[in-house]
């Protein structure tokens, strides 16, 4: 009965879609707002009034944190999961009902996510600062639904076989789920400690590396394929990724706690799976590089391939930094600095957000069943994304160096701090740049839906299969 009730057919195909696109549009505009709070706090700590808690940069950062993770890179996801998942499958999305309510309820959450952060109301714990039962509703009545929806859709897909990027959206929904869970534990069990800050930090790496990372990946895999023309350069090396992202990824939250009083071997398996990590990395990154031989040209011609490539590119210092600062030696110098910092953004903003990005310049405007508005306000887009996010990056990394050296020598907390100034004054500029472009990037997508060239009939909707597929 529930399940003819969400499958009934009072909403347009792709709806489900639309929303959580535009969602996560807006959500990315709130998130690098709050985000000019935190870079502004760093640089003159008291150029916001400080008798005013809501701006306080532990109420700000958070804020920040979530609706960046959870409102606009995951809210994208859910539009690509549902826009690509029927496409590959041959379907139409199981539940168009569901997807929208469950875009609604994602949306009330944040709601209540701002509200109760910015007012202090949280548990302290990384990538899992809400308090009960808020995380409980993100688990219930986002996360689960979206899986559900995902997963009837593929199980009755018509499809053949299931490409690579089907085999990453019906695993990481599984991962995302277990993982918020075991990151909520603590609010249920007496878990406290060295072992609640090995669930904390477990819990915040697998954010990264079981939800984030593959599902930008599959995205990677179906838009490139796709716009290119090419087929996908090896199935067996996106299985070879798939299952040894599975393996690793999995396994290393202890190097956070590196300097904590965990057993040893923990950290060595930390260090020793970190460093594998480069192996779903290379796969990811050859298998997309391949794919786009004698293609190379569209690089400047396809805005959504120019995003995605540019993600994929950024893949590769990310995870070359993400594999060796977890051995003991570079983690003992980069922890706790502003590298740290600078890692996080190329892993959130750097890889994923490009990659989403040009899944929006792509999927969207089909759905819309319109023409990009401007193609010139995207290439602005890009390059104020592309200047400042290498500019932010840049200055960051050169600011943990400095805070690495600091300890080596034994200089004073304080005069590393001083030191820094001047490179956080850099990531307010360059950070400006970013938060600047998503303003841009909103009323493109805006003026697409209400002025936007209407497609012709042949060029509408996400039906056709992939070209790899």
């Amino acid at each position: 009965m529930i399940s003819k009730f969400l499958q009934e057919n009072d909403y347009e195909e792709g709806t489900a879609a639309k929303h959580f696109f535009f969602s996560a549009i807006v959500m990315l505009n709130i998130g690098v707002l709050m985000a000019l709070g935190t870079s502004l706090r760093l640089a003159w700590p008291d150029i916001l009034p400080n008798d005013i808690p809501w701006l306080h940069f532990g109420r700000i950062r958070p804020v920040h944190v979530h609706f960046v993770i959870f409102g606009w890179i995951s809210m994208a996801f859910a539009g690509a999961m549902c826009y690509m998942t029927p496409a590959l499958c041959k379907r139409s999305l199981w539940s168009e009902r569901l997807g929208t309510w469950n875009c609604w309820a994602w949306n009330l959450g944040m709601v209540a996510v701002f509200f109760t952060l910015i007012n202090g109301l949280t548990t302290g714990r990384e990538y899992q600062d809400l308090i009960w039962p808020l995380d409980i509703y993100v688990i219930v009545f986002i996360f689960v639904p979206l899986a559900v929806n995902i997963w009837m859709t593929m199980l009755t897909r018509k499809a053949h076989g299931m490409y690579v990027t089907l085999w990453f959206f019906g695993a990481a929904l599984l991962f995302i789920i277990l993982s918020y869970f075991i990151g909520a534990v603590p609010d249920f069990f007496p878990v406290t400690g060295l072992a609640e800050a090995y669930m904390t930090w477990w819990h915040a790496h697998n954010i990264l590396g079981l939800w984030i990372t593959p599902v930008s990946a599959a995205i990677a895999y179906y838009i490139i394929p796709k716009v290119s023309g090419n087929t996908l350069y090896s199935h067996k090396i996106g299985h070879l990724h798939f299952w040894s992202i599975v393996a690793f990824y999995s396994t290393p939250g202890a190097h956070h706690l590196m300097a904590a009083p965990i057993p040893e071997w923990l950290k060595s398996f930390a260090s020793v799976s970190g460093v594998l990590i480069m192996i779903p990395a290379l796969a990811f990154v050859v298998n997309m590089l391949m794919t786009m031989k004698d293609k190379w040209y569209m690089f400047t011609q396809s805005i959504p391939l120019q995003w995605a490539l540019t993600g994929v590119l950024f893949a590769i210092p990310l995870n070359i930094q993400g594999a060796f600062q977890q051995t003991r030696a570079l983690n003992w110098y980069i922890h706790g600095s502003h590298w740290i910092v600078a890692h996080a953004h190329l892993a959130l903003l750097g890889f994923s957000s490009f990659i989403e990005i040009g899944a929006i310049y792509y999927g969207l405007p089909k759905l819309l069943k319109r023409e990009l508005y401007s193609q010139k306000l995207a290439r602005i887009h890009f390059w104020m994304m592309a200047i400042g996010f290498l500019g932010f990056w840049s200055v960051l990394t050169a600011a943990g160096l400095v805070q690495g050296a600091a300890k080596v020598y034994e200089i004073p907390y304080i005069q590393s701090v001083a030191a820094t100034h001047p490179y956080m004054v850099g990531r307010v500029i360059f950070g400006a740049m970013i938060i600047f472009a998503q303003p841009i990037f909103l009323y493109n997508m805006y003026m697409t839906a209400k002025y936007g060239k209407k497609l012709e009939p042949r060029t509408q909707g996400a039906t056709a299969t992939v070209v790899a597929a």
